[in-house]
C-alpha cells in the first residue's frame, strides 16, 4: 500500500523502540508475557497519542490485536524471530499461527488449506480469528514489508476454501479500500472528490471477485478521522457520499 511514508515512519520508530525495551528486559531476565507487552504497547502510544490501525470502531480487544504490528515489525523489519524465538514462542502464538494459515492458503489447493487450517485452529474458525488472519497481512502491506496484490490474493483464497465465510472476506475488503483512501488522504495524496473515487475504484479493481467490497465515503470518513486524525472540516468538501454508516473489521 505505501512507501515509508510520514505515518508509517511514526509508526517503525515507536515500535522499534518498543522492541528495544522489550528484548532489553527479556536479555536481563524479566518475565514477560502477551498481557504484559500488550500493557507496554498500549502506554508507547499512549505516550505518543497513536492509535491503533483500525477501521471505523475501537473494540475491547484493539491492543491485541494491535500485536500484529509488533509482531510484523520485529520480523520483517527487526530479523528479531530469528534471534529470539523463545520470546516469539512466549508473546505471539496467535501470530505465529495466522502466519502458518497465510501460507498454507496462499500455497495449497482450497480443500487442503481448509483442512489445515481448521486443525491449526483447534477444528473452529470464528470471525474474529478470521479477521486477525487477514490483519496479518493488511499489517504486512502498510509497513511496506508485502504488497497489495498479497491481501487480495489471500482474500480469494480463503473464500474458496471457506465460501461459507465471505460475507467477513467481503468486510474485510471494503475495510481495507477505505483505510488506504484515508491514509493517502492523510498523505495529501487525494486532495478532491475525483481523485478520491477514483482511487476507491482502482482499488476495488483488486478484490472485483468480491462483490459489495468498495466502502461509503462515511466509512472512509471515519477512519480518516479516527485513525490518522483528519479534521472533518477539511474532508467535508472531498468526501461525498454518506449514505449508510459501515462497521469496521
Amino acid at each position: 500500500m505505501v512507501g515509508k511514508s510520514k505515518d508509517v515512519q511514526r509508526r517503525l520508530s515507536i515500535l522499534m523502540d518498543l522492541w528495544n525495551k522489550i528484548i532489553d528486559k527479556w536479555e536481563n531476565g524479566e518475565k514477560l508475557s502477551r498481557k504484559k507487552v500488550i500493557e507496554l504497547l498500549k502506554n508507547a502510544y499512549g505516550e505518543e497519542k497513536l492509535s491503533p490501525l483500525r477501521g471505523a470502531s475501537e473494540p475491547q480487544d484493539i491492543y491485541d490485536k494491535e500485536l500484529a504490528s509488533l509482531y510484523v515489525v520485529g520480523k520483517y523489519g527487526m530479523g528479531l524471530e530469528e534471534l529470539y524465538p523463545s520470546l516469539f514462542d512466549e508473546i505471539f502464538p496467535n501470530e505465529i499461527r495466522y502466519d502458518k494459515a497465510i501460507n498454507i492458503l496462499l500455497t495449497e489447493p482450497p480443500e487442503t488449506a481448509r483442512d489445515k487450517i481448521l486443525a491449526l485452529m483447534g477444528g473452529r474458525l470464528d470471525d474474529n480469528t478470521v479477521a486477525r488472519i487477514f490483519r496479518l497481512k493488511f499489517t504486512e502491506i502498510y509497513f511496506g514489508f508485502s504488497d497489495e496484490s498479497g491481501l487480495a490474493q489471500l482474500l480469494k483464497a480463503f473464500v474458496k476454501a471457506f465460501p461459507e465465510k465471505e460475507k467477513i472476506t467481503v468486510k474485510y475488503a471494503r475495510f481495507y479500500i477505505a483505510f488506504k483512501v484515508a491514509a493517502m488522504i492523510y498523505r495529501g495524496e487525494v486532495r478532491d472528490r475525483i481523485t478520491k473515487e477514483a482511487l476507491k475504484q482502482a482499488t476495488a479493481l483488486a478484490f472485483s471477485e468480491l462483490q459489495g467490497a468498495i466502502p461509503d465515503d462515511s466509512y472512509i470518513e471515519k477512519i480518516a478521522t479516527g485513525v490518522f486524525g483528519v479534521r472533518r472540516n477539511f474532508l467535508r468538501n472531498l468526501l461525498g457520499g454518506r449514505k449508510g454508516k459501515r462497521k469496521s473489521s
